[in-house]
Order: structure tokens, then C-alpha cells, then sequence
């Protein structure tokens, strides 16, 4: 089952989207709750320190960069601001139920974690 509303994925989905990617293959999170990406990007550099420690770094995602967008970094790894874009793999910008319900709300802030197979 998928984890409650602002509950952090665990490291087995990491785990399995890793498996399922090819090598140098991307992983775009899109969200509107600058906390939550902030917590996996946390989440994602503690994965990262102890595959390194275990001398497994290969199961590891890396930040990918993005010219000309601005983003902040926690714990390496790279939060945009706004919406992904082709760049960052939304090939089509359609908006969704969701976008519809919070511009409403007047809520427009967007962040993504570009992440890329290590």
C-alpha cells in the first residue's frame, strides 16, 4: 500500500525504482510541500552515506543538474523550484485534479527532485 499523505516513502521503493531503471536512467518527485522534498532529499543522502559505508554506492541516486533553474541543496541533493518541465521529464505540462483544487486555493508553489540511476 502506498505510504499515508506526507509520510516519507521507505527506502525499499528507492530501492525497487533503482532495479527498474536502466543506467543513467531519471526519477522525477514533483511536489507542492517544500517540507516533504526537503525530508527526501535528507532521506536520499542517508541512503547515499550508507551505501558508501557498506561499499555499495552503485544503489544510489544522484542529483541532476539543471542550468538556469533555481533550486536549493540539502544534503546534496538538488530541490527545484516550480514545475519540471521537459528537462526535468514531464514531456506533456497538463494540469492536473490536483493542480486544479490548490490553484483555487491560491496555493501555486511547486518544488521536484531530479534524480538520476548512480
Amino acid at each position: 500500500p502506498p505510504p499515508p499523505p506526507g509520510s516519507l516513502p521507505p527506502p525499499p521503493l528507492f530501492d525497487a525504482a533503482h532495479r527498474a531503471l536502466r543506467p543513467s536512467g531519471r526519477l522525477t518527485i514533483f511536489s507542492d510541500n517544500h517540507r516533504y522534498c526537503c525530508s527526501l532529499a535528507r532521506l536520499l543522502g542517508e541512503m547515499r552515506r550508507g551505501a558508501a559505508a557498506a561499499g555499495d554506492a552503485g544503489r544510489c541516486f544522484a542529483s541532476v543538474p539543471l542550468e538556469g533553474r533555481s533550486c536549493e541543496r540539502v544534503d546534496g541533493i538538488r530541490i527545484f523550484h516550480g514545475s519540471p518541465g521537459a528537462e526535468g521529464g514531464f514531456l506533456v505540462d497538463e494540469q492536473s485534479y490536483f493542480d486544479r483544487f490548490w490553484e483555487h486555493g491560491q496555493h501555486a508553489d511547486r518544488f521536484f527532485l531530479l534524480l538520476e540511476k548512480a
